[in-house]
């Protein structure tokens, strides 16, 4: 590795303080995550329909995006602890040179097995990639702005992932599945461009830290917080990982929606919820970020429990709607709460542990919503969804706590 290694300090500009708007790197990583989630955001809702192409029933479909959450958790780990070590830009091109390959792949894979295989590839690109520029943006983030700079993170990431069903749907309903994955080749290979060129190596720590030894694991999980933050996180994803997968089941099988609308009801949910990431980003520095997360999981549970009430496109659309407030108050508080957790004992290993968390629940919550389809209908698929995330929001009343 010839390219020196940045410290925060040099990051940040000559100033340190890290105020967007100033020379950094963080307007290319947020846009190099951008263009990785709009192309994630086209194929995500079109991939259960293209499954069904192939023959998947319900239990193969909630396999088919487990496994992708699956090969993401188990390396994001691994990703987040080098990275507090090597530095965060490597990991991120290698992650989008893979995303390129992915979206050829997917063109080949016209078999489940080969679907699987390639949903495995593209879980490993994700867990290079995204715990990478994650944790990128929390070494910017000054103590106190954590809300501000991760709402500015998740923006990115979730404008990308919400403009990108209604391009998916418009591409799919005119040229078709392929012009689709070919979009996400081209996205990513503007992403490894961006990165490649704008984007210093950075990884956590100033210069006092270069040289001190990385805390092990067990520094983390004693931190009270860190673990109800990683317990909370798993039990909320358990019920939130299935909504990308059956929602297009639902909106299309029981309710006859075409992928255009489909595609219009996801980015309405995930294009407020971007929009409201900085506000709420910045409500999360001054008030209570408990009180803001157990809102936003209270919220999305009783959405949740109410989709299989959705009688057509405006139903369904308006709980979308509500679900995207509910994510717009759960991101960024959850978010603030882990980077200022994170400080003294690695960004990187920190928000990787946490995204671990999530991928964990992101895979299982598939998978038993496959099941449950499988043998009992769409409908309880939600009812279970719903209790999960009130489980999560009792959990969080009683264990969470806002320490700054």
């Amino acid at each position: 590795m010839t390219e020196r290694i940045g410290t925060l300090a040099e990051a940040q500009g000559t100033s340190g303080s890290g105020v967007p708007g100033r020379p950094t790197p963080l307007a290319p990583v947020l846009l190099a995550v951008f263009t990785v989630m709009l192309g994630l955001g086209i194929i995500a809702p079109l991939l259960p329909m293209y499954a069904r192409t192939l023959g998947a029933d319900g239990l193969v479909l909630g396999a088919i995006f487990s496994v992708f959450s699956l090969c993401r958790t188990l390396l994001t780990p691994v990703t987040g602890i080098l990275s507090d070590r090597w530095g965060r830009k490597y990991f991120m091109m290698g992650g989008l040179a893979t995303y390129c390959l992915v979206s050829l792949a997917y063109i080949r894979a016209d078999s489940i097995p080969l679907l699987f295989l390639v949903r495995i590839l593209h879980g490993m690109a994700a867990a290079l990639v995204i715990p990478a520029a994650n944790a990128y943006v929390g070494d910017l983030a000054p103590r106190n702005r954590e809300g501000t700079y991760t709402g500015l993170f998740l923006v990115s990431f979730l404008l990308g992932f919400a403009l990108g069903p209604a391009l998916g749907g418009i591409l799919y309903d005119r040229l078709g599945i392929v012009s689709c994955f070919l979009t996400l080749g081209f996205l990513a290979l503007l992403s490894f461009l961006l990165t490649w060129l704008w984007v210093p190596n950075l990884r956590s720590g100033t210069r006092e830290r270069r040289d001190a030894p990385a805390e092990d694991s067990r520094s983390i999980l004693g931190s009270p917080l860190i673990v109800a933050l990683l317990v909370f996180t798993l039990v909320s994803a358990l019920g939130r990982g299935s909504i990308i997968c059956f929602l297009p089941i639902l909106a299309t099988e029981k309710l006859g929606m075409s992928a255009g609308l489909l595609g219009t009801v996801l980015t309405t949910n995930l294009a407020l919820a971007a929009v409201l990431q900085l506000p709420l980003g910045m409500t999360a520095d001054r008030l209570n970020r408990k009180v803001l997360l157990l809102a936003g999981t209270m919220l999305s549970g009783a959405m949740f429990a109410a989709v299989p009430l959705a009688t057509g496109f405006v139903g369904l659309f308006v709980i979308n709607v509500l679900m995207g407030i509910s994510m717009a108050l759960v991101l960024p508080a959850s978010q603030a709460m882990a980077v200022s957790a994170a400080r003294g004992r690695g960004m990187g290993k920190v928000i990787s542990f946490l995204q671990t968390a999530t991928g964990a629940g992101f895979a299982a919550g598939p998978l038993l919503s496959g099941v449950i389809y499988q043998f009992g209908g769409i409908d309880p698929v939600f009812f279970v969804c719903a209790g999960f995330l009130a489980a999560a929001t009792l959990f969080g009343s009683r264990f969470l706590h806002d320490r700054r």
